[in-house]
């Protein structure tokens, strides 16, 4: 399988961009010093972030529950300023989770569901059978063969 690295996502992605707290998993850590979690500093809400980079910053457009993204919503991912992806979805626990798209500057994007299957789009229009696998800090989107379904 190839492993696309799409922010939160991810791509972003996107955020745990869907890694909700199940009952018996430890609380994040959210003094800032673990990497895959990142605050919007203006709203104070915390997101997932599967694959941590310097100069990193987010914007979330949706509800705050308990510091975390919460419900349907937008994750704007920053690089020095720059935009960088875009993840959109309802979240829980500052993470996508159920059906959502991430999409990177460069136009490559993955849609569907958080954990689970859906397309990758590359920037020159072919989809691919893909599908979001849980990770750290959120998801990874890897290929599936052409045949799966």
């Amino acid at each position: 399988m190839k492993t696309f690295a799409l922010i939160a996502a991810l791509l972003c992605s996107a955020v745990p961009p869907a890694l909700a707290l199940d009952a018996g998993e430890a609380k994040p850590d959210l003094s800032g010093a673990d990497p895959h979690w990142i605050e919007d500093k203006a709203a104070h809400c915390w997101v997932g972030n599967p694959n941590p980079q310097a100069g990193e910053s987010v914007s979330w457009s949706g509800a705050c529950a308990g510091g975390f993204a919460s419900g349907p919503g937008t994750v704007t991912w920053y690089r020095s300023g720059r935009i960088e992806a875009r993840d959109v979805g309802t979240y829980k626990g500052g993470v996508l989770s159920g059906h959502g798209k991430i999409t990177t500057s460069n136009g490559t994007s993955y849609e569907g569901d958080f954990p689970g299957k859906g397309t990758l789009t590359l920037t020159d229009g072919l989809k691919l059978p893909a599908q979001a696998i849980r990770e750290l800090g959120g998801y990874s989107i890897e290929q599936l063969p052409a045949d799966a379904k």
